[in-house]
């Protein structure tokens, strides 16, 4: 077990030490597999759990901080390389919506993943899908080195989708189920804040929220990369997000997201993904990505408030199925 303290090292605890290239191969993504496999951050974890009651326990902090060591990029029992897929929805529209996904392999999401076409199609959308099970989306060649920092992969979804030409992407959940057509969601990517996805007020759920969803080490952190106390920030949601990849301020946030990504500390928390979110998002440059909150109340709702058919009657985009 590593006792390492990264955060006074500096390193990546998560990186894996690959060659950076476009395409692997079977052999490639088994190596890639077992060097997650060996991973072990226990110690390191249980040194900045804090003394004293929070709400999230150590063992649910370790199950989201290891999302990534943990997720399988390739059944070395069965060995066959990723499916990266690209679906015409209906006609298929203009050529620049697209919706994304990606799932490890053997676990419910990726199971969920495959009935979200035929949901797209039964509300009647035009546009694209692209699906990836199993490896990790890998855009630019560089991201595999990175796949063990957990929820890291819903930007390099998006610029797969770039790198096909679409302009207008929106990531959603495996979770996820359309029950209404949900095209005016890319609408909304033009209307002057680029963005599409929930977001909350700061400790809108519990007081303190930071302090009982992040390590204190984190929360140091990333106030000292923004020069700003990240506790009052307001909180992206990233079940559904989406951007408009026309946009250089949008682009700008990518390139942050990537130095974050580097780094690999400030995904150290219970929501990895949304915390580094939010920390580049509420810099004063990007804060306009907030403006179309009011837009947003119906993106999704978890099937434990509303049934199928009372949440598509209510007028919601999408249903969060139960794992």
């Amino acid at each position: 077990m590593s006792k390492t303290d990264y955060f006074e090292t500096g390193e990546n605890p998560f990186l894996i030490n690959i060659e950076d290239k476009q395409e692997y191969t079977i052999d490639d993504y088994i190596n890639i597999q077992e060097k997650l496999d060996k991973k072990d951050l226990n110690l390191f974890f249980e040194s900045l759990y804090p003394e004293g009651e929070i709400r999230t326990t150590l063992d649910e902090m370790k199950r989201r901080c290891t999302k990534g060591i943990k997720g399988k990029v390739i059944d070395i029992s069965n060995p066959v390389l990723p499916i990266k897929r690209i679906f015409t929805v209906g006609n298929g529209g203009d050529r620049k919506k697209c919706f994304v996904c990606c799932t490890a392999l053997l676990d419910n999401r990726c199971d969920a993943s495959q009935t979200i076409l035929q949901s797209l199609e039964e509300v009647g959308f035009n546009g694209h899908f692209l699906l990836l099970n199993g490896g990790f989306p890998n855009p630019t060649g560089t991201e595999l080195k990175y796949c063990g920092i957990p929820y890291n992969f819903k930007i390099y979804m998006i610029l797969e989708a770039k790198k096909l030409g679409f302009e207008k992407v929106i990531w959603i959940d495996a979770a996820c189920y359309a029950l209404n057509n949900p095209e005016c969601l890319f609408e909304l990517l033009d209307d002057g804040c680029d963005t599409v996805f929930r977001a909350f007020p700061p400790n809108f759920f519990e007081p303190n929220t930071y302090k009982n969803i992040c390590f204190p080490k984190t929360i140091e952190l990333m106030s000292k990369l923004v020069d700003r106390d990240v506790k009052d920030d307001t909180t992206v949601n990233s079940i559904v997000f989406g951007l408009n990849l026309k946009s250089e301020k949008v682009l700008k946030i990518i390139e942050e997201y990537y130095e974050m990504v580097k780094v690999g500390l400030p995904f150290l928390s219970a929501f990895p993904e949304e915390l580094v979110f939010s920390c580049i998002m509420n810099k004063p440059e990007y804060k306009y990505v907030f403006s179309n909150k009011n837009s947003m109340y119906k993106l999704y709702i978890n099937e434990i408030y509303l049934n199928k058919e009372d949440a598509k009657n209510h007028g919601y985009y999408f249903l969060q199925r139960k794992y």
